[in-house]
């Protein structure tokens, strides 16, 4: 069993090549996680899918059940989102009776196809009429294209043919029904896109790229209803446009159409203008799940969909490998411990949707949503998630994430073990001890993160002391060991004052986290506290099911509330003494009681 997220072909453009999950295993922070998720998280979501009847649309297609189908669209795509993450987590974990039950349900999926290879349960069901009436909205592709990347996350993680043998025959049922029409109406949700680059990349069969290439051709009606080359900024449904970029990344891969990587750049420096949150979260408008303007990121109405962090995560990742720039981890690492971490309760079985930056105490994760695109996604991404921490190309090694870990990593005739040492993301120092099976030079590229200045490395005594933001290079022979600390103290950030909502105020960061308060351990209204700009304190602190973390203290001025609207300024006044406040990592908030919380606060010099 071994296989990777994605898989550039041997021709492609990458300059960096993901390593196989299996090959990493993870035993620090982000372990707690990956054992919930498999032995909470995933088989809640399952119970709740037969609650709720997405497996029995299944059943009721392939003949097996009498009834009605369930009328939502896209439950489909759940289920496969969900089935990707049990084949994922079997490299993590491998599981022989997870295995045949997947497999008896690889057979339901297959009994539910129609002999011409279409699949959906929702337009099989009672409404066959409506089938390919309704692109703009009707999710078809955008199942086909989960249905892909479960199958080949299947394949690459078994062996077994049975699940991409569906979705290539679907695949190519679509090819020859949408393939040169120029006058088909596209997919109004982007995904299939990145899923047909990569089962161009399993099977080697150019159709699919080309059928990929097509789509991208034809305009997007729910972002800027243009074709990709076409678009000059993001905009729109953010979830879909990073799905649609993630496809895009793929495809310059594969290709190196110069065309698509002057846009994808183009569109990068657009959203890093001023398009996403301080957490990585993007899409800040509850209207239609959107992107807004520039600089348009209001906190109580942030909408941060969880799907979006996630698909920003994996278009990240693809840009790392066109040219492996450490700005792209950067902000991958700020998502995965923000905007990522908070969307899963701690006992892993409730979920966010949307990820808001304040809360006024109404807000709280749920088990089941009208729409269930979220839960099965994060849960996919978390049994992919070792597959992102290290890159290898030829003899070189890029150390991406941080976390307690051992790795092997074949370079050709070489096999480099990994081994990391650390309490990331709570402990600045990290050893990272390098064991080669033939004593060849290695060349090791560590990130160093934007936020660790004076960040220091030592190798054989001699200490190196690397900006932030790169990625620090160094070449290594035989075994060896080296040591990083990471300037991670308890620091102010601010934001540009063309950021409306923030202008004047202040965030905590530790490291890669950032901190929020929360009314549960604040006794006061934390919407009229002001921050001093004294020292902040730490304590380590631990909750049920959170494992270890630090938890920030420090003082500051509580406004008087006047009860009314608008008044002079000269009647402002604060209450005489200093307040103490308590701030813990955004990611843990709303995981004990439902209470206001909010990240901004106004900062004022103490006197």
């Amino acid at each position: 069993m071994k296989g990777s997220v994605v898989k550039p072909t041997g021709k492609s453009k990458a300059k960096a090549l993901p390593i196989d999950i299996q090959r990493t295993r993870i035993s620090g922070f982000f372990d707690r996680y990956l054992c919930t998720n498999r032995s909470v998280s995933i088989p809640s979501l399952y119970r709740q899918f037969e609650k709720h009847g997405t497996v029995d649309n299944f059943r009721i297609v392939a003949g097996l059940k009498d009834g009605e189908i369930n009328r939502r669209l896209a439950t489909d795509s759940d289920f496969y989102k969900w089935m990707e993450a049990i084949s994922w987590d079997q490299q993590n974990y491998y599981d022989e009776k997870r295995d045949k039950f997947l497999d008896k349900l690889i057979s339901l999926v297959e009994q539910a196809q129609e002999p011409s290879g279409y699949i959906n349960t929702f337009y099989s069901g009672g409404y066959r009429k409506f089938r390919f009436k309704n692109l703009e909205n009707g999710h078809e592709l955008y199942c086909g294209g989960h249905l892909i990347q479960a199958a080949i996350a299947h394949y690459r993680s078994t062996g077994k043919e049975n699940f991409i043998n569906i979705a290539i025959k679907w695949a190519d049922y679509i090819y020859k029904r949408f393939a040169g029409n120029k006058a088909q109406k596209n997919d109004g949700h982007p995904e299939v896109e990145m899923a047909l680059i990569e089962l161009y990349r399993a099977t080697g069969n150019n159709r699919y790229i080309h059928l990929a290439e097509f789509l991208m051709s034809l305009p997007y009606v729910h972002n800027g209803n243009k074709s990709f080359l076409q678009m000059d900024e993001v905009n729109g449904h953010a979830v879909r446009m990073m799905y649609l970029l993630s496809g895009a990344s793929d495809y310059y891969i594969e290709t190196g159409d110069e065309r698509y990587l002057d846009k994808i750049r183009l569109l990068w420096n657009d959203l890093l203008k001023g398009k996403y949150y301080i957490t990585g979260g993007v899409g800040s408008r509850y209207f239609s799940e959107a992107f807004g303007y520039q600089y348009e990121l209001p906190n109580l109405n942030a909408y941060c969909e969880s799907c979006a962090s996630i698909a920003l995560m994996m278009w990240l990742f693809r840009m790392f490998l066109i040219e492996p720039n450490a700005r792209y981890f950067d902000l991958f690492e700020t998502i995965l411990y923000n905007s990522f971490l908070s969307s899963i309760s701690l006992n892993g079985e409730k979920y966010f949707y949307v990820n808001p930056l304040a809360s006024n105490g109404g807000h709280e994760r749920k088990q089941w949503y009208q729409t269930m695109c979220c839960p099965p996604n994060i849960q996919r991404f978390f049994s992919s998630l070792p597959g992102y921490f290290y890159a290898a190309k030829d003899n070189e090694i890029w150390v991406n994430l941080y976390d307690r870990n051992n790795a092997s990593i074949d370079l050709g005739e070489n096999t480099v073990n990994l081994s990391i040492d650390t309490e990331y993301p709570w402990n600045g120092n990290v050893v990272i001890q390098v064991n080669q099976n033939k004593n060849m030079p290695v060349c090791l590229h560590i990130r160093i993160p934007s936020w660790s200045n004076g960040s220091i490395v030592e190798i054989q005594n001699r200490k190196f002391y690397p900006l932030a933001a790169t990625y620090f290079t160094c070449s290594v022979s035989g075994n060896s060991k080296i040591k990083i600390h990471f300037n991670m103290k308890s620091r102010f950030y601010t934001a540009s004052p063309k950021v409306e909502s923030d202008r004047n105020c202040v965030v905590i960061k530790r490291g890669p986290i950032v901190y929020c308060m929360e009314g549960t351990d604040n006794q006061f209204d934390i919407f009229n506290f002001y921050i001093y700009n004294q020292a902040l304190r730490e304590k380590r602190k631990k909750w049920e099911n959170s494992g270890n973390f630090i938890e920030i203290s420090g003082r500051g001025l509580l406004e008087e509330d006047k009860h009314m609207l608008y008044y002079e300024i000269e009647e402002r006044e604060f209450l005489s003494r200093m307040i103490k406040f308590t701030a813990i990592p955004y990611f843990l908030w709303a995981n004990r009681t439902i209470s206001k919380m909010n990240i901004w606060f106004p900062y004022i010099e103490k006197k």
